[in-house]
């Protein structure tokens, strides 16, 4: 803590602050307590000091005297002015109020003179506006006179000076006066224009219901006058066009008659006038392009140029236009002896185009692109024909069938030749076939389901090839696309393989075992076969040669002067379409007019291939191969569809047996026995609906086909079944025996000195594998080992195949494992 300071020094810090201002400079000053004590002694100090600052002051100022009372004088003196000037103010103040009164009458005064200048200049200005609307109403007045007396262009040309007056005037500006002259000179140019409208169509008459058309008699002024002032008020233009528009439906079209071939109806051309008559009578495409330039050169000299020279902007198109459609796109002939008219009417259609120009027009460009184009024309519409004659011979058909033979001479070797000789004379059934014929002998084909399809006919020419085909072989001839409906993508390899058909190719017989006969020099023998068509491949066939026939006409020197010549060789590729065509729309037809309308397409088909591929040799039209080929395959695809859907229908009835699961108990016998019934009756009945459709050797090989189906279903249920008792096992007999009267479907024809023997080993491709499966059910453990030691059991069924039936049916026992020893070592060895 500081020393406290001393009260002298306090009392002078506190006298120095207040006389100087200044701040204590000492520490201990600062922090000093000012003791109350002391109040009295620093009031007294500061009471001297403020005594001896007015000493000071009052000896400076007795030092510095001067005249005070002057000073007082003067601002007395300056006072008593400013309350004179108060006065002076206020008086002048009170004058200004005193001319108040005054001053308004003033401004009213002036406003009520500026008012009247401004109603005098109002009144000026209507006034002037009164008398021009009088002017504007008395010319108007006058236009209405000059349109009564008929002086329409005095009438427009009031109209158009009002029109202009109203608009360019600013005394109308925004006034219901204009608004009024304007509806005024609206009606009057509507008048106007009602007035010329009803002018022209007294001078130009068109009647639609008589069919005439009439230019009034006059000086040949009026009708000018009236076009001018039609094309002053912008009325030409849509008139004219309605009055060509009204000459094509009154005139042109009923000469025309678009709607009856053939027939037109004829012209009278009077003086100033022309009238269609009312009846319509034959007429050729000559008379009638006669008959439509007598109505032309008629309106040149009718109508005033002004007029007519537009007709070449819309008249004269539309007209060629319903020309060329009504009458010259039907005069097209489809035949060649209407080539000689034909050309005609070229000639005559470039004289009418001729005629038009030497009129003055133009707008007939159409005409003549449509002579240029006349071999594509003529083309086209023979492809138009072609298709349409395809579709009416389809739509048309009465289903009406025939019976046809197909005749073909085939070389054939000894081993053939015996094969032959044990079939009938009349029966292709043992020799036309390429899987089945070593299954008789015990051979297996190696064929699959769905393979035998291909087997009933024949058309491959290599007479060398043995009949044991792979199954490699005969998929590769199988496939086919659906795009070949139209004949797409006959050159390209398809993704997948359609089954089941029919190869209707010469099939080589089957090398007899045994018999050292190879050797032979092959003979040559026919085969015949009969199968039923419809009449459509005679209409179609009918249709293609007329193409080819007429290609080989036209160019002959007696059509070398038409000018479709050159389109001659175009009708080659009418067949392709032709064809095409028939691929399209046949299906449909075939399965809703006829039952088993496939197999009659299938039949209608390779007939027509076979027709057609006589025509190609004769003709020598290799171009069309390719066509035939894939109407071959289409006809095929269609027999294929057929046999799918058969063998689905009888494998559906066949799942009615649950795979012979308990076959001897009820109520699964009773589901077994309708089955297997069912799907027999259903193999009959498609075989009574087929029998007189296919040939005889196609009609087996179908039927066999299913069968096949059903006996491999029938053997692949009956080898899953891992326990067989003797109750089933009797049952399953049963039931094999009732699928195996199906035998006598497949019994040749009869021949005098011939045992009818039946081949249903060469049509059902497992038929022997399913003989062997009926004995093995039936028979004993020891005929079973001795089937496969001593028999030809092994050629059908594996070791593995035997092994699972003798486990089903036989109980295990030192014998059973002995057999099954035996049969697993002999398959083996």
């Amino acid at each position: 803590m500081s020393p406290q300071a001393s009260e002298q020094k306090i009392y002078q810090s506190v006298l120095d602050f207040v006389t100087e201002g200044t701040f204590p400079g000492s520490e201990d000053v600062v922090s000093s307590v000012f003791p109350t004590s002391a109040l009295a002694k620093e009031l007294e100090l500061i009471s001297d000091a403020r005594e001896q600052v007015e000493a000071e002051i009052n000896s400076l100022s007795r030092e510095n005297d001067f005249d005070a009372d002057g000073w007082i004088s003067q601002a007395k003196q300056l006072h008593a002015d400013i309350e004179r000037s108060r006065l002076t103010a206020r008086e002048i103040v009170a004058q200004h109020e005193n001319t108040r009164p005054l001053q308004l009458k003033v401004e009213d005064a002036s406003a009520k003179v500026r008012l009247i200048q401004t109603e005098i200049a109002f009144n000026q200005a209507v006034t002037r506006t009164l008398e021009e609307v009088q002017e504007l109403c008395q010319r108007l007045n006058a236009g209405r006179r000059d349109l009564a007396d008929g002086r329409i262009m005095a009438a427009i040309d009031a109209v158009d000076a009002v029109e202009d007056t109203v608009q360019q005037d600013s005394l109308f500006a925004n006034t219901n006066v204009k608004h009024i002259l304007v509806q005024n000179v609206a009606e009057l140019r509507k008048q106007i224009a009602e007035d010329l409208r009803a002018r022209w169509n007294n001078l130009l008459k068109v009647d639609k219901q008589a069919g005439s058309f009439e230019v009034a008699k006059n000086d040949g002024t009026l009708l000018d006058d009236t076009i001018a002032a039609m094309a002053r008020l912008d009325l030409l233009v849509p008139a004219n066009d309605k009055l060509q528009k009204d000459l094509l439906l009154a005139i042109v079209e009923p000469i025309l008659l678009p709607n009856l071939d053939g027939y037109s109806r004829p012209i009278r051309v009077a003086e100033g006038s022309i009238h269609v008559q009312p009846e319509p009578a034959t007429t050729t495409a000559l008379q009638l392009l006669d008959r439509v330039s007598n109505v032309l050169g008629f309106l040149r000299q009718c109508l005033p140029s002004s007029i007519s020279d537009s007709f070449s902007d819309t008249f004269v198109p539309a007209l060629s236009s319903k020309i060329i459609t009504s009458w010259l796109s039907s005069a097209i002939p489809t035949d060649l002896a209407g080539l000689a008219d034909f050309e005609a009417i070229l000639d005559s259609v470039l004289k009418f185009a001729q005629t038009i120009e030497t009129l003055g027009w133009h707008g007939q460009e159409e005409l003549v692109s449509w002579v240029n184009q006349a071999p594509r024309l003529w083309l086209t519409r023979r492809r138009a024909d072609s298709l349409d004659q395809v579709r009416k011979v389809l739509a048309g058909s009465q289903g009406l069938t025939k019976q046809v033979e197909r005749v073909e001479k085939e070389e054939v070797s000894r081993a053939d030749e015996v094969l032959l000789e044990n079939a009938t004379s009349d029966d292709w059934d043992a020799s036309w076939d390429d899987d089945n014929g070593d299954e008789s002998k015990g051979i297996p084909s190696g064929t699959q389901e769905g393979e035998d399809d291909v087997a009933a006919w024949g058309l491959d020419d290599d007479a060398t090839e043995e009949i044991v085909e792979t199954k490699a072989d005969i998929s590769e001839s199988a496939d086919y696309d659906d795009a070949d409906a139209w004949g797409w993508g006959d050159d390209e390899d398809g993704d997948e393989r359609v089954e089941n058909q029919p190869a209707q190719e010469t099939h080589k017989a089957t090398p007899v075992i045994g018999r050292d006969i190879g050797h032979r020099a092959p003979r040559e023998v026919t085969l015949r076969e009969h199968y039923t068509v419809t009449d459509i491949p005679d209409s179609i066939m009918a249709i293609v040669r007329q193409q080819v026939t007429d290609v080989e006409a036209i160019s002959q020197p007696g059509h070398d002067h038409t000018r479709i010549v050159s389109s001659g060789a175009g009708l080659l590729a009418l067949p392709t379409l032709i064809l095409a065509m028939f691929k399209a729309t046949a299906p449909s037809f075939y399965s809703l007019k006829l039952n088993a309308g496939q197999m009659y397409l299938y039949n209608d088909s390779l007939y027509l291939v076979e027709q057609l591929r006589t025509m190609v040799e004769e003709h020598k039209l290799s171009r069309l191969s390719s066509d035939l080929d894939a109407l071959e395959k289409f006809g095929k695809l269609a027999y294929s569809k057929e046999m799918q859907t058969q063998r689905t229908i009888v494998t559906d009835l066949l799942d009615g047996a649950q795979g012979f699961s308990q076959c001897s108990e009820q109520p699964f016998l009773g589901e077994c026995e309708n089955a297997i019934s069912a799907t027999v009756d259903r193999i009959r009945d498609v075989y009574k609906e087929w029998q007189p459709i296919l040939s005889h050797s196609a009609l087996l090989q179908s039927i066999g086909s299913l069968v096949a189906s059903v006996i491999n279903k029938i053997i692949i249920d009956i080898e899953d079944l891992g326990d067989i008792s003797e109750a089933q096992s009797q049952r399953l007999v049963s039931f094999c025996n009732q699928v195996s009267q199906l035998e006598d479907l497949f019994m040749p024809g009869p021949t005098e000195g011939i045992e009818r023997v039946p081949m249903t080993a060469v049509y059902v491709r497992n038929w022997l594998k399913f003989q062997y499966l009926i004995n093995i059910l039936e028979s004993s453990l020891a005929d079973i080992k001795f089937l496969w030691t001593e028999g030809e059991l092994r050629l059908e069924f594996s070791a593995d195949e035997v092994v699972d039936l003798i486990e089903a049916l036989f109980a295990e026992s030192d014998y059973r494992r002995k057999a099954i020893a035996d049969i697993r070592r002999q398959s083996r060895g």
